[in-house]
Parts: structure tokens; sequence; C-alpha cells
């Protein structure tokens, strides 16, 4: 095992105190230190000549007490052609996060394809990346107490060609590299070592997969990032880019359907790299920046112990479209536990036909992966949903509003499949005691689900803020049982009272 031997840092003394920021959430160090060049691998490059792979290291400065840091290793783009471990949305992104108290790795790797210019070459500079990009996590693992990095939470990200990399190393298997590649290059991890090159997550910053059967049920977390207008590689899957054909957007919705952490951040109007705008790669970062404290080993959120955790519940479902002939054209009414607990919503909706269908304390993500089995097996005249509150809470392990909307859209994707006419109605989130600290979160997704289903034929929202709130803004305790979160026996009335005739109007019930 190599020994860490390089200690020569460029030191700054700026500091900010943890306790007027949050670690790895906020910037709490103005400068940081870093150390360049540290050799960490050799493998025989396109010319057949052995080549020296570097990288640099980011720190938080010396006096950061931390023992056990998280660590990003950040694989540059150029194509497979070009580029280097130094430039200007890697320096972003490295000195952004250790700045926050984040370990970072900018890496240098094999370049080159050879003269086929084929896809086939493409995908074996694929290879050779993922090689060194894998021993560039063992290496900096094996060097873990010198650096004081946490080996159970080692992300990678990348940019373009670099992401692609990345998604290699979260990704692919052995057995998924045709036989042609691996005779030519070898094993993907080819060191054997009790050092594991297993990465906890991945960030993709306009990169693209060639087969999305890559990703597996049981696979780590996600989160992309692209501009809707790259003409270089597809944000979504309407071209190909010397065989990667998928894009971020079927990252994320592959990601959805197998219950996979992810999150995805779509620039409208904006091309490859972002337009290299700085604007855009730093709030880029800022977004990155909350997803990942969301994979934190701390800060899981309860969605992440399990996709399945509901799946009891669910299964009671498929036994009553079994056994219950539910009239067609009847109006599905789904969500968390605000709509489980809405126990008199036949009545409140009548004279529709209901399907009554809320379930546990739910998220978002958990909507997305049971909303075709939810809804497909029923012919429907509507469908209203409830969800995003259990996203939005006074803990660490919230979703952005941007990425509760992206999750949304995705929902609505899948119901089009079946449906792709009927009303689809979102309830507002409602204001709560327990969550007013959020408040200002939950009006920002509000409006932004508010603005998408205005600009989408056949989505409309409906409200409850106004019936909650009192005469100075506050919400009204006495509608609200012992959890200050969900409405007591009055409350319900009173929820039941303002939504029917809302959602009744947009059905054209007389």
């Amino acid at each position: 095992m190599r020994k860490f031997k390089w200690f020569v840092f460029f030191i700054s003394c700026s500091f900010v105190s943890d306790s007027f920021a949050q670690r790895y959430k906020e910037v709490i160090y103005e400068r940081i230190d870093t150390l360049s060049d540290v050799p960490y691998h050799r493998s025989m490059g396109l010319s057949g000549q052995m080549e020296q792979h570097l990288l640099d290291v980011y720190l938080p400065p010396q006096q950061d007490t931390s023992l056990n840091r998280p660590l990003m290793i950040f694989i540059h783009g150029g194509g497979f052609r070009n580029n280097t471990k130094v430039g200007a949305f890697n320096g972003l992104v490295c000195t952004g996060l250790a700045q926050r108290g984040y370990v970072a790795a900018s890496i240098d790797y094999r370049l080159g394809i050879d003269s086929s210019n084929s896809d086939e070459a493409y995908f074996e500079a694929f290879v050779r990346a993922v090689q060194d990009a894998k021993a560039a996590v063992r290496y900096l693992k094996e060097n873990a107490l010198a650096f004081r990095i946490d080996t159970a939470q080692v992300f990678i990200m990348g940019s373009s060609a670099g992401a692609m990399t990345a998604l290699g190393v979260a990704y692919l298997d052995q057995y998924e590299v045709p036989v042609s590649v691996s005779t030519k290059l070898g094993l993907l991890d080819p060191v054997k070592s009790t050092i594991s090159t297993k990465v906890h997550g991945v960030v993709n910053c306009w990169g693209a997969l060639t087969n999305l059967s890559f990703m597996k049920e049981g696979d780590v977390p996600v989160f992309s990032v692209h501009g809707e207008m790259d003409k270089t590689v597809p944000f979504d899957s309407s071209y190909s880019w010397h065989g990667f054909k998928y894009g971020s957007l079927p990252i994320f919705e592959r990601a959805l359907k197998l219950g996979l952490p992810t999150g995805y951040l779509p620039f409208p109007n904006t091309g490859h790299t972002l337009d290299s705008k700085k604007e855009k790669q730093s709030a880029a970062l800022n977004e990155i920046v909350h997803w990942l404290f969301t994979q934190l080993k701390n800060n899981k959120s309860s969605g992440n112990a399990g996709i399945k955790r509901f799946e009891k519940e669910i299964l009671v479902f498929d036994s009553l479209n079994n056994a219950v002939n539910y009239p067609e054209n009847s109006v599905l009414v789904t969500g968390s536990s605000f709509v489980r607990l809405w126990k008199n919503v036949p009545a409140d909706l009548a004279p529709l036909s209901v399907i009554h269908r809320g379930y546990g304390g739910s998220n978002i993500p958990e909507m997305a992966y049971y909303i075709e089995r939810i809804a497909f097996p029923h012919n429907l005249k509507a469908a209203v949903l409830y969800t995003g509150s259990n996203d939005l809470t006074v803990s660490n392990n919230d979703k952005s509003p941007v990425q509760i909307l992206e999750t949304y859209k995705q929902i609505i994707h899948t119901l089009r499949k079946k449906f792709p006419a009927i009303p689809i109605i979102w309830i507002e989130i409602s204001p709560s005691p327990r969550r007013w600290k959020v408040w200002d979160k939950i009006e920002e997704t509000n409006t932004l689900i508010r603005e998408y289903s205005a600009s989408q034929p056949f989505l409309h929202t409906v409200s409850v803020k106004n019936a909650f709130l009192d005469e100075s803004n506050q919400p009204i305790g006495k509608y609200f049982g012992k959890d200050n979160l969900h409405y007591n026996e009055e409350g319900y009335v009173i929820w039941g009272n303002t939504l029917a005739p809302q959602i009744h109007k947009i059905l054209d019930v007389k």
C-alpha cells in the first residue's frame, strides 16, 4: 500500500467558525489548502507508453478539526480527447466543496480515441477512464488517514466525458463490458486489493450513458445537471454522442423508477457546459451541495432508508383493486398522510366516485415510484394528488423546491402514459404549526408547481391556505391535532369544505 508522503500545502488563515454556518451545506472557510500534482496511478496509454496520472487535492485549512470528512472526486470533460484536471468548473466545484468542509480531488486520466473514431473506440476510451478513476478512488481511500477522509462517504462526479466516467464508476459492471473491449483493456478494476472502489453517490454534469440498464435496483444515488439546449451531449435521448445516448433526463427517470435517491436540475435555453456561464455553474453547484448534504450518512432521509417502506400498504391497494369493482370514471385521490387521514373524502367529494389511496407519511419520490401501480389499474375521470409536504421539513434532509417540482413533472409524465387528457389536480401544500419555519420553502414549492401546472393542458392546482391562516398570517392552532401537523376533526371539515368546491368546478360537477 502506498503511503501519503506529501505535506506541502498552500496555507491560508481566513476562517469562518462552524458556529456561524452549517458544515457541508454552507461556506465555513473563505480560503482552503491545496496540494497539486500528486501521483496516484500509472497505466498504458493509447500510444502503448506508460502514463503517470496526477491529482490535485482541495482541503479545508489546517485548523479544521474534523477527522472524517466526505470526499468528492472530480473528473474533467473534454470528449476523452483533451483538457486537464485544472479548469474553471473543476476549480469552482472543488474549491466550493472544500470551503464547506469536504475533501475534493480533481484527477487526470488517459485520453485519446483510436483512428477508427467509432462508437467502440469511444467506449474503449470510456473504459480506460473508468479504470483510472477507480484507481484514484482506491488511492484516496488508501490514504484516508492522511487526508482525513471518511471512506464511508466517497462521492464521484464529472462534467461531460468526465460525467460519463463517473457514471461508469458508479454503475458499470464487468459483465456489461463487451468481450472485445475487456480482452483488449483488461478488467475495470484489475488490482486485487482489500480496498473497494465502490462510491456512495454520483453527480452527473451534462453526461450520458450508452445503456440505462447499467443502473440497477440498489445502486448508488445520482444527481444530474444538464442544459436543455445541449447540442453536444443529449439531455434526453433525442440523439447520440458516439454511442452515449441517454442523458440526464432519462437517467433521472430511470433512478426514480428503480427507487434510487436522485435529483435533476435542468437549465432551459442552455447548452453544453451550461454555456460556460459562471452564474449558471454556480447555481448548479449550490443545488449539488444541497443534494449532497441529504446523502451524507448522518442526514439521510427516511425515504433513503428504503423506497419500499410502504410496500405493505401498496399491497393492500393491490388487493382492493382485485376485490372492489370501482365505477368507470372514478376520481383517484392519493398522497401522503394528509390524504390517508382524510376519512370523509368520499362524502366531501360526492357525487364523484372516489378511489381513496393515501399511504404512510410518504414523500414525493415514493409517489413517483408507486404512481403507476396505484393509478394504472383504473379508468379514471381525474386524479387528485397531495405530495411534497414530507420533503420540506425542518430537519436536514429536505428536498429543495426545484427538486420537488422536477419529481412532480415525472409523476405527471408517468400518468400521461395512460391518461393523456384527464384533469390532474395537485393540492398545494398546506401550512401547519410544525412546519411553519419552512413556510417560505413550502410557498416557493407551491408557486413552482402552480406555474408549471398553468403552463400545461389539463393540470390544475387547488389551495386550502387561506382557510388555515389567521389575520396575522399564522396557522390557526385549533384546527390541528397533537402533532401540530395534521388536522383534527374540525380541521378536516374545513379541509373538505374548502377543497370540494374547487375540485367540483374543475371537473364541472353541477
